[in-house]
């Protein structure tokens, strides 16, 4: 991966020790498990930004036991595949903008170590319990706090960005992307999840997306993944509803009576690869 840049003054940061600094004197600590932190104070929307402890840790409760496998294979695949067109890097960088606990960056990692390049694994998340989880677990791939609006890289450092579920700056993935590289975006197709929102509104309606391709990108590629899922533990159910914004407008009563009733649930995703321009 390229260097972090500085969030005070963009230059560019350099590892000494147990600390990144630029040249202006400006030093972030590298946290025991291995992340740094680069989300200044003034650019914090609250005391604690992102998914808190129980969400974070009920995500990669849910992703680890396989029933987003469908999905992480789609982008592992189209990783893969852009691999292909960078044969003659000697080094190649993937990027997570909004990376959780790590799960994905992992798959794609797992089902990459084949190919005989040199691939640097980066992501970033603005909460702080999931960016722990993921240094923690991964050490081999670099992580930091800090936002997906002010992403800490370098221009056009990145050969591949993946952003799930996640909002961004579409300015700074274009800032950030190599000449060649592409934009994987992964959002709630129409019947994503379509029986929480029968069992929690009166008068459910199917999730209708933008399908705007951004300024300074052009539509590589376009495809839905969609499966059933049988989730038979009130865990799995209630792991599943604390990753969704449902987990924060419903009732207790509501959600409760979701995660004591319902077994069957649809996935629905969009997934999008921009080329940039």
């Amino acid at each position: 991966m390229s260097s972090w840049k500085c969030p005070s003054c963009a230059n560019v940061l350099f590892l000494n020790n147990k600390s990144w600094a630029c040249t202006n004197g400006h030093s972030y600590d590298v946290a025991k498990e291995g992340y740094v932190n680069l989300l200044l104070a003034q650019h914090k929307n609250s005391k604690q930004p992102g998914d808190n402890k129980q969400m974070v840790n009920g995500r990669r409760a849910f992703l680890e036991q396989g029933h987003y496998q469908p999905l992480a294979d789609a982008i592992s695949e189209i990783f893969k595949r852009h691999l292909t067109t960078l044969a003659d890097q000697t080094e190649v960088s993937f990027f997570d903008a909004g990376c959780g606990e790590g799960y994905y960056m992992d798959q794609v990692s797992q089902s990459s170590n084949q190919v005989d390049i040199k691939i640097g694994f980066s992501g970033l998340d603005i909460s702080k319990f999931a960016v722990q989880k993921a240094a923690k677990k991964y050490p081999k791939n670099h992580f930091a706090v800090a936002s997906t609006f002010q992403l800490p890289l370098e221009n056009n450092s990145q050969d591949t960005v993946l952003q799930i579920f996640a909002p961004s700056s579409e300015l700074e993935i274009h800032r950030v992307l190599k000449s060649t590289g592409i934009w994987i975006t992964v959002n709630p197709a129409a019947n994503h999840l379509y029986e929480f929102k029968q069992a929690l509104y009166d008068n459910p309606t199917e999730h209708k997306a933008e399908q705007l391709t951004p300024d300074g990108f052009s539509l590589a590629e376009q495809l839905n993944v969609s499966f059933v899922m049988q989730l038979t533990e009130p865990d799995q159910r209630e792991n599943l509803l604390m990753m969704t914004p449902y987990y924060w407008s419903a009732t207790a009563e509501k959600k409760q009576k979701l995660v004591d009733n319902l077994q069957q649930f649809t996935t629905d995703f969009d997934v999008c690869v921009y080329n940039k321009q």
